[in-house]
């Protein structure tokens, strides 16, 4: 009798510590290998809780919650340029499909199914574009490798609810490269902005000796003109005249005067 309590405690004693835990974000499929009814995996799904079980029986759990992978690519760019592409996935199986992908992958499924269409939906995205367009246009290419890794995986019972792209690292020779030509365009633009100042300094400098010219020719044409008045008017009687009125005049020598005859007069007289 003892013999039979032994074995049965022994027998009982691992059953003890079967147990499986369901946690919150996750969903279960029971899995029982052999018995008498119900045997292998069952299609309706463990919620969350603790369940105890057989040694031989277990439960496979896989998160329903959005989870992050990332993944370092290198790529050739369409200006045949290598880079380093590095771009984060969210993703997570779908709930009502759960035993499906178990079925047809396993828990592996990243692994399996999505890692290679991910990463090449990085290449053949980004492989489209020109080095310098890829920084710039960032946002439109995550959400092609979205759309690419969508179609790729459509059937696949996993959803996608964004594509990422963390970073882009360039080579150091690429780097170099880049900053020669960022420093050759700004020494272009230097130049074409001290030449653009030298040809506004040069129509400048015409517009002035236009409007000295001008000036010039103005003030000869008004001397000119005055010239021919003082000449019009510079007659002998005006000379006498004015030589009578000057309060400076002492004697004044008229060479004509009556009978043709030279005289002197004096004006205060």
């Amino acid at each position: 009798m003892n013999k039979k309590r032994f074995w049965f405690v022994l027998f009982l004693l691992p059953t003890l510590y079967c147990g499986s835990t369901v946690r919150a974000g996750e969903i279960g499929l029971f899995w029982k290998p052999f018995g008498f009814s119900d045997i292998g995996l069952h299609k309706e799904p463990v919620l969350n809780g603790f369940y105890w079980l057989l040694p031989w029986n277990d439960i496979y759990t896989y998160s329903t919650q959005w989870n992050a992978y990332k993944e370092k690519v290198d790529v050739l760019t369409n200006d045949d340029l290598k880079i380093d592409v590095q771009a984060i996935i969210i993703m997570r199986p779908i709930r009502e499909e759960v035993y499906q992908l178990h079925i047809e992958v396993g828990p592996e499924y990243y692994r399996s199914i999505v890692q290679p269409e991910f990463r090449a939906s990085i290449r053949n995205v980004v492989s489209h574009h020109q080095m310098i367009q890829i920084s710039k246009n960032s946002a439109v290419l995550a959400k092609d490798i979205k759309t690419a890794v969508i179609e790729r995986t459509k059937g696949k019972h996993i959803e996608v609810f964004d594509v990422i792209l963390d970073d882009i690292e360039y080579s150091s020779n690429m780097l170099h490269a880049i900053e020669t030509k960022l420093t050759k365009q700004q020494e272009l633009e230097q130049q074409k902005y001290e030449l653009e100042i030298a040809e506004k300094n040069i129509e400048i400098a015409k517009k002035r000796a236009r409007a000295d010219a001008e000036a010039q020719l103005i003030r000869a044409e008004a001397q000119a003109k005055s010239q021919v008045i003082i000449n019009d008017k510079l007659t002998t009687r005006y000379l006498q005249y004015k030589s009578f009125e000057s309060p400076n005049s002492k004697l004044i020598f008229v060479p004509q005067g009556k009978d043709n005859l030279p005289i002197v007069v004096n004006p205060k007289e």
